[in-house]
């Protein structure tokens, strides 16, 4: 279980790298808004981007969220699974909208918006518990 004050640093505005790997064995890292629910990070994408490709290829995962003016960190690895069934992730999709202050249309509007834009959620499973994560300068 993560300490208070990892769960609060996950629960900050901040955005998280996500590194895949590509069919050439080159990395693919990009910065995304993530939402931390205690045993899974999701993060938002869509099909018409690589790391969908990417994820439904190869589920293995590295992610590092930082802090740069307090050098605070935490990087672990994880597994991927590409969940495409927009209307069962709502409340995941609503999430991480919320924690971004971001505005949120009413259900169905949210569900269509979020169809049409081709949405999907990376569900990550990490590797261990926090106590095997790196983690840096938040303890």
């Amino acid at each position: 279980m993560a300490t208070p004050k990892l769960e609060a640093f996950l629960g900050e505005r901040r955005d998280i790298l996500v590194a895949g790997i590509r069919k050439d064995g080159r990395p693919h890292v990009t910065p995304n808004w993530f939402w931390w629910d205690g045993s899974k990070f999701y993060v938002s994408t869509t099909r018409k981007r690589v790391k969908y490709r990417i994820f439904r290829r190869d589920p293995r995962v590295q992610l590092l969220i930082d802090d740069d003016p307090g050098h605070r960190t935490v990087s672990l690895y994880g597994t991927v699974e590409v969940r495409e069934d927009v209307a069962t992730e709502l409340s995941r999709f609503r999430a991480i909208r919320e924690k971004y202050g971001r505005p949120i249309p009413e259900d169905d509007q949210f569900k269509a918006e979020l169809i049409a834009e081709e949405r999907v959620l990376l569900a990550v499973t990490p590797d261990g518990p926090p106590e095997t994560w790196d983690v840096r300068d938040i303890e």
